[in-house]
């Protein structure tokens, strides 16, 4: 038997394997010794998180050897820093309001030599896991850092749940182990078993207007217009925490409208993500085209054909796109409706047709699995990810954790929005012009102030 095992990523990998996640946690105090010890036992159990990463050159995709015997304890990147201030005032959540969270630097949750990419890590023998501890003299900051080439939230969300089951000596599924990758598995199936529609779907055209195959041109274009976003827009990342009341009330208004029109049904992300594409624009009048996309998991639908994916912990993910619209009708739309075409949207992605007619789409267009997206002159684009699915806020490091931020590593592309769950209530994270920042403060202030957004 061998020592190792090789375990296969997909095509729905490389397009994310220049980045990495960190998820940086402001709890009151850590034991920094159990902390390590527990990682230490996660990374002995999943020995996924022991493995090296490798590039196959038969099968252009990424992989990680994993060692199956052994001692792994070098495995994990665990470094600790200690700082003379304080992080600064620490956020004081409150259920019935919103409120700006300010960031802290991502050094205080990351090492500066940690690596992100697939690449770098490969090259390097890098450790897959890292983890950071910064203490202040009012808490001590907890990061963990995971290359997004391998993980999506579902997966990172395993990594927090398993380090949380060691450190509170709770039993814990450990992720299997397998050979081949079910999602390439799966997608060669559908391309057997399922026929291509004899026209293509609409939402895939709008998918096409943006997400391009990976040229020089391409490239250049996409880094002339993200330069232009930062420099000249001046691009800033932050934090909003929607409290439990705030949310409750607005989904429900929204819901029951929905209801009344006997339209369908559509869940809180896609009230909160209205919400936000509403307050983007409130302000704008020129004639440029709101262009939101959502990245949605493929795991409850591709379940019904393998039950394998309610577990599967790399890139399970496939856009989905609310049609085109000026931001007069964007400004004129009402929540309900605009929730709805959200929900609409999603559920056009989440079947094994377009899944199958996307997977086909996406192999004509790429061979490498890598898209590039095209920003359009006429064309204001907009990127939401409900990150949820991955349950992060469900650790427990031992005391009270007052608030947590998602970095993106190297950078987080600009208009990148994301939504997470905390202390019953939400938090969205994102990278946006700085005007639009201040849009979206004027509508926090009326919310604050009992004034509802239609």
């Amino acid at each position: 038997m061998s020592d190792t095992v090789l375990v296969s990523l997909s095509s729905f990998d490389p397009n994310l394997a220049d980045l990495s996640i960190i998820l940086g946690y402001a709890v009151k105090s850590v034991d920094c010794t159990s902390l390590e010890a527990a990682a230490k036992r996660l990374v002995e159990k999943w020995r996924l998180l022991a493995g090296s990463v490798e590039w196959s050159g038969e099968t252009s995709l990424w992989s990680i050897r994993v060692p199956l015997k052994g001692d792994v304890s070098d495995r994990l990147n665990f470094t600790t820093s200690k700082q003379t201030g304080t992080l600064g005032t620490l956020p004081i959540l409150k259920d019935n309001s919103v409120e700006f969270v300010k960031r802290p630097p991502r050094e205080v949750f990351c090492y500066p030599s940690t690596h992100h990419s697939l690449q770098s890590i490969s090259s390097t023998n890098a450790p897959i896991l890292s983890i950071h501890v910064t203490e202040f003299t009012n808490c001590t900051c907890v990061g963990i850092s995971l290359p997004h080439g391998i993980f999506d939230a579902f997966g990172i969300g395993q990594v927090v749940r398993g380090l949380d089951a060691e450190m509170q000596g709770k039993p814990w599924d450990v992720p299997v182990l397998r050979e081949t990758n079910i999602l390439e598995e799966t997608m060669h199936e559908l391309e057997i078993s399922t026929p291509l529609p004899s026209e293509e779907p609409h939402i895939l055209t709008r998918i096409r207007r943006v997400y391009v195959a990976p040229t020089i041109k391409n490239l250049l274009a996409f880094g002339v217009r993200t330069l232009y976003e930062f420099f000249w827009h001046k691009v800033e990342m932050k934090s909003i925490y929607f409290g439990e009341a705030v949310v409750r009330d607005m989904v429900q208004k929204v819901k029951r409208e929905v209801k009344n029109q006997g339209s369908g049904w559509v869940s809180t992300g896609d009230v909160l993500v209205a919400w936000f594409l509403k307050a983007l624009f409130a302000t704008e009048t020129d004639g440029k085209f709101p262009c939101s996309f959502s990245l949605v998991s493929m795991r409850s639908t591709l379940s019904h054909k393998e039950p394998a994916f309610n577990a599967y912990s790399h890139n399970c993910i496939i856009p989905s796109a609310i049609q085109a619209m000026t931001k007069d009708e964007l400004r004129t739309m009402s929540m309900p409706e605009l929730a709805l075409l959200h929900r609409q949207s999603i559920d056009a992605v989440r079947n094994i047709p377009f899944i199958n007619t996307y997977n086909h789409w996406m192999r004509r267009t790429t061979s490498s699995g890598k898209l590039f997206v095209s920003l359009r002159p006429r064309d204001d684009t907009v990127f939401f990810t409900n990150q949820t699915i991955g349950k992060w806020d469900q650790v427990d490091f031992g005391s009270e954790i007052f608030y947590f931020w998602l970095y993106v590593a190297p950078f987080a592309p600009d208009h990148l929005i994301t939504l997470k769950q905390f202390k019953e209530g939400y938090i969205i994270e994102a990278n946006v012009r700085r005007a639009r920042w201040k849009a979206v403060a004027e509508l926090v202030e009326r919310i604050n102030g009992g004034v509802t957004v239609k």
